[in-house]
């Protein structure tokens, strides 16, 4: 049913309300539960950044990037939603990203529906909008049905919604930063904690990353390999 099925399903005399889905409905069962003393276990919504560290290869950084962002079109809640790349590495990055997009591109399901696509171009119309540039992608085609194609970002802002909030699209948003501080400072601030990658050869800033990111789960050097798979050998 609708919201309002699950409305009344959240507020009923039930011991577990168990939520997969939005923050902002996450929120209502929350509160839902708040007034009956129903316990809410909620996996609310992701905005997983990926951090690409100077030093490792650009095309297998690439190669897990593209799976991060393109993986079920962009739709996992695990999906890479914003990319940090160390300034070092962003040519042959950015070059063999925009290689995988092209490999992606008829790969690639569609999106649930036209309203999730209309939600994802929005994010994507705003930032070229407010000064980012797309590689590939970003154009609605046309025809039937939902299809996105697989789109790469450039010169995005932390302002620009396509970094601030879950776009559950097939977009790699890319942030090209000067030092591994700063991506890690960047990747800090967001308001959806639930998992985030690091590749890097540096063992100390893996320490660092899954120290300071306020996520449930950090991956390291494997956008989708979950604990006790969760962490590779660079390339």
């Amino acid at each position: 049913g609708d919201g309002s099925v699950g409305a009344q399903l959240a507020g009923a005399d039930v011991d577990v309300v168990a939520h997969v889905g939005s923050s902002a409905t996450g929120r209502a069962i929350a509160l839902a539960c708040a007034r009956t003393g129903a316990r809410a276990v909620l996996e609310n919504g992701g905005n997983d950044p990926l951090i690409v560290d100077e030093g490792v290869d650009p095309a297998w950084a690439a190669e897990q990037a593209a799976l991060g962002a393109f993986a079920n079109a962009g739709q996992i809640c695990v999906s890479v939603e914003r990319i940090y790349c160390h300034a070092a590495l962003a040519d042959p990055f950015l070059a063999a990203l925009t290689a995988e997009a092209g490999a992606w591109q008829d790969r690639l399901g569609p999106l649930v529906d036209r309203r999730q696509r209309d939600h994802v171009h929005s994010h994507v119309a705003e930032a070229l909008a407010a000064g980012a540039h797309a590689l590939t992608g970003g154009e609605v085609p046309d025809g039937q049905g939902a299809y996105y194609p697989p789109t790469v970002l450039i010169g995005c802002a932390p302002q620009m919604r396509v970094m601030r909030e879950e776009t559950f699209g097939p977009v790699a948003p890319v942030r090209v930063v000067p030092d591994f501080d700063i991506a890690l400072l960047e990747a800090v601030h967001d308001d959806y904690g639930l998992a985030a990658t690091v590749l890097t050869s540096d063992m100390a800033h893996a320490q660092a990353a899954w120290r300071a990111l306020p996520v449930g789960t950090v991956k390291v050097n494997n956008v989708f390999g979950g604990a006790p798979g969760g962490a590779a050998q660079p390339r």
